[in-house]
């Protein structure tokens, strides 16, 4: 039987009303897959291929009785895509009399208490939401989830690699006591590497099988790339005028890698349309602009009808929310990873079925970083990504809803938490005996007799709402020359003293960081070594930084290059290639390592220099894969004789509690750890001591 037979008549009918011409390929798979199994599904496609009629037709269409409750969760990881989603599926849900309610901090409070009294139809909700039923208002959570059949989670690769992914595994394991019924999972996503089917599987806790429908179709790419040297006080005005150009015949989004970049580029762009006469609309979108603004945005983007816009944004406009027809992308200096590249260029082509990249670079290292991951993207490799080991912070505060959300709790049964419920297994008896005691010490959690109840500190978390949400935090320290304060830049482990910094359009030089105080000593920087770049970076995967490499080495991969690209990449790799060991090269006049590893192999190097004891300081500039130091050459083979293991790299950092807190600075709840298990989280998910072992060629 064909899959649109297979359909209840009412969907049928709607399709046919709508005027569809037919099923996409991976509509027809998971319609078929989910009436003819009682199995799971990841829906592993492109942006724009129909992800979210392949889940929602077949899980409607299994429904028998829309009036025994609520029969489907739909979970996403930002608000403004649920309202996306939710016009989306409304049409089809008033066609067949299905009620779509959206719940979230914004969402009408009348429609929640209306879904109270009656649940019933789809709820699109976001962890944080779920998170605070459960704490706070448990009997709703009972009642609306009781008839729950389906859990949907959008943009599934978004919750993979972070504390918040980790947050929702629990949520869902969690909300699932109150439902009568096993019920079926299906995500969505549309990068995922094929080698981490199997971990995407399990991040559903469930018995049933859980199948991967892979729509391996994907738009034709048509790249232009450049590179504009630019002086590091400011930005490049050719690169500018190259964004400008375009923006004068195509409608697109710019995606450079911090606010601060977005805010300088839309400024320059409406500047420039100004002076000129441009009728192309200019708007800035992030995070920290207000809602109402994003909002206005996005709302002219999708009914521009015809007339050209430029959207300079982070991340917020990466994910699949629709702002209907794009253009083209740019890409100002190097991507992340090979997945948001993915998902920026899923934004494009919609309509035409091509992605078109503008790739600027103003940086030559920035530049060698985008053209890998341009290459890798061709050539259909996403980078895999790292599951959270043991992520003791967020169990830690799970601990404490599961508290609030049973209003206290026997002692007994709060110790058996971690053999209660699946996600927590990896914590070990002992590892939550020592968290417990932490947590009851600190007045986390009080014991009364034999009962565990919320305690002081735990009220003080919950005064505003942020109690809910894990988002990863910048920890913001104050930057102060002679006691005026300049500025702040976030903690990271490459903020350390001896470093240079670039802010307020000056260089200075780290003199003293102060954790407890949140203040950085800086003074003008009079030596000439330029500064590390802050924030933005991100961990960057031995996927990239190995195609770096392959595109210095291989010449092959240039024909298609510009000559002025040709000759940054000759100079690279003139500078940085030795067909030795190790990459033994000169910058600013210090000898180091140009490694070509991932941030993690990168970050343990340095440590383990630094362990060595012998008084050096290496430095890192992960953005150039470079460590530096006086005695690097002698010291790594010194590091290769003494093998360093985990427990060495623990006492280590037992006597480092500086060097603790800023590789766990972005991790919102590491207040809620005991220092062993700080250090224990750092070893297991901020270092890869086997990666670096490998590549110094120990193992």
């Amino acid at each position: 039987m064909s899959s649109f037979n297979l359909l209840q008549r009412e969907i049928r009918r709607y399709i046919y009303d709508e005027g569809w011409d037919n099923l996409r390929g991976i509509q027809e798979a998971s319609i078929k897959r989910i009436s003819n199994t009682d199995h799971n599904l990841i829906l592993a496609a492109p942006t724009a291929s129909g992800k979210t009629e392949a889940a929602f037709l077949p899980a409607i269409n299994s429904i028998k009785d829309w009036n025994s409750g609520l029969k489907i969760i739909y979970i996403s990881p930002l608000i403004a895509l649920i309202n996306d989603q939710f016009k989306r599926i409304l049409k089809l849900c008033d066609y067949i009399d299905i009620p779509v309610i959206s719940w979230h901090g914004e969402a009408s409070r009348t429609d929640k208490n209306k879904l109270l009294k009656q649940p019933r139809g789809i709820l699109l909700i976001t962890p944080e939401s779920i998170e605070a039923m459960l704490a706070l208002r448990p009997g709703e959570a009972k009642e609306l989830f009781k008839g729950t059949e389906w859990i949907i989670v959008d943009e599934i690769h978004g919750f993979l690699e972070n504390n918040r992914g980790v947050q929702l595994r629990s949520l869902i394991e969690r909300i699932k006591v109150y439902m009568e019924k096993d019920p079926r999972f299906i995500g969505m996503s549309a990068t995922l590497n094929r080698e981490d089917y199997k971990e995407v599987k399990n991040f559903f806790i469930s018995d049933r099988v859980t199948d991967v429908l892979l729509d391996s179709n994907k738009n034709s790419l048509e790249a232009t790339k450049s590179y504009y040297e630019s002086n590091i006080k400011k930005d490049s005005k050719e690169a500018l005028e190259e964004i400008y150009d375009y923006s004068q015949r195509e409608s697109m989004l710019v995606f450079p890698n911090s606010r601060g970049e977005v805010e300088r580029l839309a400024v320059g762009l409406s500047r420039l349309g100004k002076k000129r006469g441009s009728d192309t609309r200019y708007f800035a979108h992030h995070s920290s602009v207000s809602k109402d603004m994003r909002l206005t945005a996005e709302k002219f983007a999708k009914g521009s009808k015809g007339e050209l816009f430029t959207i300079c944004c982070t991340s917020t406009l990466e994910l699949g929310i629709d702002i209907g027809s794009v253009d083209s992308i740019v890409q100002y200096n190097a991507p992340h990873s090979v997945a948001s590249l993915g998902q920026r260029l899923g934004r494009s082509g919609r309509t035409t079925r091509e992605n078109i990249l503008h790739f600027i670079a103003t940086d030559e290292w920035s530049l060698l970083q985008g053209l890998a991951a341009i290459s890798l993207y061709e050539d259909g490799v996403i980078d895999r990504f790292d599951p959270i080991i043991k992520p003791y912070d967020v169990f830690a505060h799970q601990i404490i809803s599961i508290l609030l959300e049973n209003t206290g709790m026997p002692f007994e049964d709060v110790k058996d938490i971690n053999k209660n419920f699946k996600c927590w297994h990896s914590i070990e008896d002992d590892e939550y005996l020592e968290l417990l005691g932490y947590l009851i010490e600190r007045n986390y959690i009080e014991l009364l007799e034999t009962e565990a109840i919320a305690g002081l500190e735990t009220e003080r978390l919950l005064k505003g709402s942020d109690f809910f949400a894990h988002f990863e935090t910048e920890n913001n320290f104050s930057l102060y020359n002679d006691y005026k304060k300049i500025g702040e830049i976030p903690l990271s482990p490459s903020v350390q003293i001896g470093e240079n910094i670039f802010l307020s359009a000056q260089i200075w030089k780290i003199k003293d960081i102060e954790l407890v105080s949140k203040k950085i000593y800086v003074t003008r920087a009079v030596d000439g070594n330029p500064p590390m770049f802050s924030g933005g970076s991100g961990n960057i995967t031995n996927e990239i930084r190995s195609r770096m490499k392959t595109i210095l080495e291989d010449r092959s991969y240039w024909i298609d290059y510009s000559d002025n690209i040709k000759k940054v990449l000759l100079k690279l790799s003139k500078e940085n290639l030795r067909y030795e060991k190790f990459q033994w090269t000169e910058e600013n006049d210090k000898i180091g390592l140009r490694t070509f590893q991932s941030t993690k192999i990168n970050r343990t190097l340095q440590l383990l220099l630094n362990m060595l004891g012998k008084g050096e300081n290496y430095k890192l500039d992960d953005r150039t894969t470079f460590i530096s130091g006086c005695n690097i050459k002698e010291d790594i083979n010194r590091v290769i004789e003494r093998s360093f293991n985990e427990e060495e790299i623990f006492r280590y950092l037992k006597d480092s509690p500086q060097i603790v807190e800023l590789y766990l600075s972005s991790n919102k709840y590491r207040n809620l750890l005991p220092d062993d298990l700080k250090i224990k989280y750092i070893i297991k998910n901020k270092l890869g001591l086997e990666g670096t072992k490998a590549y110094l060629g120990i193992l």
